[in-house]
């Protein structure tokens, strides 16, 4: 059956969204699909957290010693539920409203969604890290010229390593800064293979030893905290989020720091998306303008188990943004 109605367009829509999402977002790979699931219809669920007991001395008369398994339950909510409404104008029929709505969406989403999407994840990171009785590891480190970047990666693979969280799946986030002293440094030594028929110099550093995949985040998104702005006050019409007010060139979020990476097991940080054009208004049943309403909403979290903080190391600045920063 033919799709002709804007309403019917807008909403088969969605998918290429979500695939511009899963392209230009640098957290799309902690999507969890499954988790997600779990939220269809609520925006609560229990997750277990299992302790059982070690092992104990078999004895050939008792038998085995009796083992414990103590069972409880975190409840999670999603705490991010953000839209917009986007007002779009008869031009001339379904076709042409289709295709503004198209572009404005696709900017939304590319300039405005995403990196709000990838830097709450990161703020909840941090926050999972440091939170009251965590087991994460929290360095803080103003870097410089000096610093050896290698050398930095190394400790904290070695402080998960320690920790006894599992080498496969872990993943590097870094800053561009970083990366650029990381593919700079003197400790590491290779070749530069020229391709013999367009002279392209590869030196990109795409993998650390062999299971960690890096990658590279703008520094305006990878922050310990940002503010998310309500759209609604007068001075937080633009939405969005913020580290420092653009007009006052104050803080927006007292000792938030820059973020220089973030080294992790991507299995404990659960990333939940659920992305809906929730209501559209044809421009017939408008009462207030000759055009289309449409409800654009978006409900998510990161959610990272208390017993399963551990595997996440933070690397921020050690000095916050004063203001004006």
């Amino acid at each position: 059956m033919a799709i002709n109605t804007f309403a019917e367009k807008a909403l088969k829509f969605l998918s290429v969204l979500d695939e511009v999402y899963a392209l230009q977002s640098k957290t799309a790979n902690l999507d969890n699909a499954a988790l997600t699931q779990s939220f269809v219809g609520t925006n609560k669920i229990k997750l277990p957290k299992i302790s059982v007991d070690g092992a104990g001395n078999y004895d050939r008369d008792a038998g085995y010693a009796q083992g414990g398994v103590s069972v409880s339950y975190e409840e999670h909510t999603l705490k991010y539920d953000r839209g917009r409404k986007f007002r779009i104008d008869v031009v001339d029929d379904d076709e042409s409203a289709f295709a503004l709505f198209r572009q404005v969406t696709l900017q939304y989403v590319r300039t405005r969604e995403i990196p709000e999407i990838d830097a709450i994840r990161f703020m909840e990171i941090y926050n999972a890290a440091s939170r009251s009785g965590s087991l994460g590891t929290v360095v803080e480190k103003d870097l410089t010229s000096s610093d050896k970047a290698l050398a930095l990666f190394d400790a904290a693979e070695k402080t998960l390593n320690e920790k006894e969280v599992p080498e496969e799946g872990r993943v590097l986030y870094c800053t561009n800064d970083f990366y650029e002293m990381l593919k700079n440094t003197d400790a590491i030594s290779r070749r530069l293979d020229v391709n013999g028929n367009n002279g392209d110099i590869n030196r990109r550093v795409a993998m650390l030893d062999g299971i960690t995949p890096i990658i590279k985040v703008p520094q305006v998104r990878f922050y310990s905290k940002v503010k998310l702005l309500d759209g609604t006050s007068e001075s937080e019409k633009k939405g969005g989020y913020e580290v420092v007010n653009a007009t006052t060139g104050e803080n927006a979020v007292v000792g938030t720091k820059d973020i220089n990476f973030i080294y992790a097991n991507r299995d404990v940080l659960r990333g939940v998306v659920k992305r809906n054009v929730s209501k559209i208004v044809t421009p017939e049943q408008n009462q207030s303008a000759d055009a289309y309403d449409v409800f654009y909403r978006i409900h998510h979290d990161l959610i990272v188990r208390d017993n399963e903080t551990a595997a996440i190391y933070v690397h921020t600045k050690k000095t916050a943004h004063a203001a004006g920063a």
